[in-house]
């Protein structure tokens, strides 16, 4: 990435309904051998953050579908 680049991301992650979270840690395991490594429970924001991006835009919110696999990070990210 360029120095002045940004990252533009949409991930699904970890829900912040405690109720969905149980699910999706539950369901992690399996989905990960049946969706090439996908993980549901990551909170993106930390990680593109962990990673050395500041996150300028952020939506999240479910998706149509099952809740444990349809709640998503969408945003832009800039290096720090």
């Amino acid at each position: 990435m360029k120095p002045d680049g940004r990252l533009i991301f949409l991930e699904h992650g970890k829900s912040p309904d405690a109720g969905v979270a149980v699910w999706q840690d539950w369901l992690t395991p399996i989905h990960k051998r049946i969706g090439g490594g996908c993980h549901l429970n990551r909170k993106i924001d930390a990680l593109i953050g962990a990673a050395g991006f500041h996150t300028s835009e952020l939506t999240t919110g479910y998706q149509p579908g099952p809740r444990p696999l349809t709640y998503t990070y969408q945003g832009l990210a800039r290096p720090a």
